[in-house]
C-alpha cells in the first residue's frame, strides 16, 4: 500500500469493483494511492445453502423477464472480458457473505487484505465457490498464505465479526445502499459504477485538494518522518 509521499495520507475506501481498480492504475500518482476495501452485504438475510440462481434472482429482484435477465447477465460478463477477466457470472453460487468479510478482516491483520479481496473475487466470480463453505474459505486463505487452522478457529468463532460491522455501520450512517461506492479521503463520494473520465477526475480533484491542504495549513499539528507528512483530522492538532 502507498500513501501521499510528504502529503496527507490520502486513501480511497471502495465496496467492490475491479474495473475500478484497474481505471486508478492510470492516474499520474497511482503509486501513491491506498486503496482500502470496506465490507459491505448486499444481502444480510441470504443463508449459507445455495437456493437460487442468478437468473432467478435478476428476475425477482429487478422484476425482468427471462430473456432481460440474460441480457443483464451477458452484459456483465462481456464488461469483464473487456477487462480481462474470466467473469462466469451466470453460475455464481450465492450465499451469505458475512464470513468471507470476516475472513478479509483476519488477512489484512497479517498484511495479507489486499491478496484475500482479490481471491474471494476470483472464487466466486470465476471459480463459482460458494463463499459461506467454512472448508471453502479455509482452502482460500492458504492459497495466499495464512495458516488453514488459524483460519478456521477465526471462522468458528467470532473474531472479526466487530470489525464488519463497524464497517456497515459507517455505510449505514453514510447512506450507501449499493456497491460499488467509493470514498476519496473522506471527502468525495461516488456511487455506482464509474466512467473513466469520472473516477480519474475524482482522484485528481481529491489529490489537488490534499496537496492545497499542505501548502495553507503549516502548523495544524502535522507530524512527518523520512517518507510522508500527516496531517491529524480538524480538532486534534496541538493546541
Amino acid at each position: 500500500m502507498h500513501r501521499y509521499s510528504g502529503l496527507p495520507e490520502g486513501t480511497i475506501e471502495n465496496s467492490t469493483d475491479v474495473r475500478a481498480i484497474q481505471r486508478i492504475a492510470e492516474f499520474e500518482h497511482a503509486r501513491e494511492v491506498e486503496i482500502v476495501f470496506r465490507a459491505f452485504e448486499l444481502d444480510p438475510t441470504s443463508g449459507p445453502a445455495v437456493t437460487t440462481t442468478t437468473l432467478d434472482r435478476i428476475m425477482r429482484k429487478y422484476g425482468k423477464s427471462r430473456s432481460d435477465a440474460q441480457a443483464m447477465i451477458d452484459h456483465i460478463t462481456s464488461m469483464g472480458e473487456r477487462c480481462g477477466l474470466d467473469m462466469r457470472y451466470a453460475s455464481v453460487r450465492y450465499t451469505n457473505t458475512f464470513d468471507a468479510h470476516r475472513l478479509t478482516k483476519f488477512a489484512e491483520r497479517h498484511g495479507h487484505g489486499a491478496d484475500m479481496t482479490e481471491r474471494l473475487f476470483r472464487a466466486y466470480f470465476t471459480d463459482n465457490f460458494p463463499l459461506a463453505d467454512h472448508d471453502v474459505l479455509v482452502g482460500l486463505a492458504q492459497d495466499i498464505g495464512l495458516d488453514g487452522d488459524a483460519v478456521r478457529a477465526v471462522l468458528k468463532g467470532n473474531d472479526c465479526a466487530e470489525d464488519v460491522r463497524r464497517d456497515e455501520s459507517r455505510a449505514s450512517q453514510a447512506g450507501v445502499h449499493g456497491v460499488p461506492f467509493f470514498v476519496f479521503d473522506g471527502a468525495y463520494a461516488l456511487s455506482g459504477a464509474q466512467p473513466k473520465a469520472q473516477l480519474l477526475a475524482a482522484l485528481r480533484q481529491s489529490w489537488n485538494d490534499a496537496r492545497k491542504t499542505a501548502s495553507e495549513s503549516p502548523t495544524t499539528g502535522m507530524t512527518c518522518d523520512s517518507t510522508k507528512c500527516v496531517i491529524p483530522p480538524s480538532g486534534s492538532g496541538t493546541p
